[in-house]
């Protein structure tokens, strides 16, 4: 279903500037309404019981407990709820990949811009999964251009393989498509069979798989 009318927000950090500071660019974005604000998780699943946001912006790190077993425990109460992990590093492999476990629809840098913040919130509610180009790109890097003979993972064929980064990287159908003069039904074709074969069902988990197999 298409959502209509201003996307509902709560923002979850444990540092009252950060909390200001998005609430105060994303109040003056048309299209987005902060319902509500938590410092931990404890907070908010209290705010919870009052408030259904469309998506919750939840800060990777606090003291008590770190965003992404927040998320699990969400998961649990609410398994349809959108949340997109907000962090201050992109070199966390590890976490990419228990983030989208978790059931995050979303994994971004805090130093995101205002429009690429806008986009992503926007995407995980038409129910896309979205990654950071900043952690897609550090994530690209470390995947090797052939996989391991060992790997258990059923090889990629050249071709795919360079789809897959391209979707790692955060490329749409159309920017593959153009990249490798290829039409966009083709590039569709591909993603589908390069899904399978690695049984994932979406493109961060895509990019994490790569990630996870072909480390040493």
């Amino acid at each position: 279903m298409i959502k209509t009318g201003n996307i509902s927000l709560i923002i979850v950090d444990d540092q009252e500037i950060v909390r200001e500071g998005l609430k105060l660019t994303l109040q003056c974005e048309p299209g987005f309404n902060i319902i509500g604000e938590a410092a931990n998780g404890n907070e908010l699943i209290k705010l919870l019981e009052n408030v259904c946001p469309d998506v919750i912006l939840l800060d990777d790190r606090m003291p008590n407990e770190n965003g992404i077993d927040i998320c699990k425990r969400l998961m649990r109460r609410y398994p349809d709820i959108r949340i997109i992990i907000l962090t201050a590093y992109a070199e966390q492999e590890d976490s990419i990949v228990r983030a989208v476990m978790a059931g995050a629809k979303g994994f971004l840098i805090k130093n995101v811009r205002i429009a690429e913040l806008k986009r992503s919130i926007k995407a995980v509610v038409r129910g896309e999964t979205i990654l950071d180009s900043q952690v897609a790109k550090h994530l690209i890097e470390k995947v090797k251009e052939v996989p391991r003979k060992d790997s258990s993972t059923p090889q990629l064929t050249e071709q795919q393989l360079n789809i897959a980064r391209l979707v790692a990287k955060g490329l749409t159908n159309k920017e593959i498509a153009a990249n490798l003069f290829l039409s966009e039904n083709t590039i569709k074709f591909h993603i589908q069979n390069i899904m399978r074969k690695m049984n994932v069902h979406n493109r961060v988990a895509l990019a994490t798989q790569l990630l996870s197999d072909t480390e040493d």
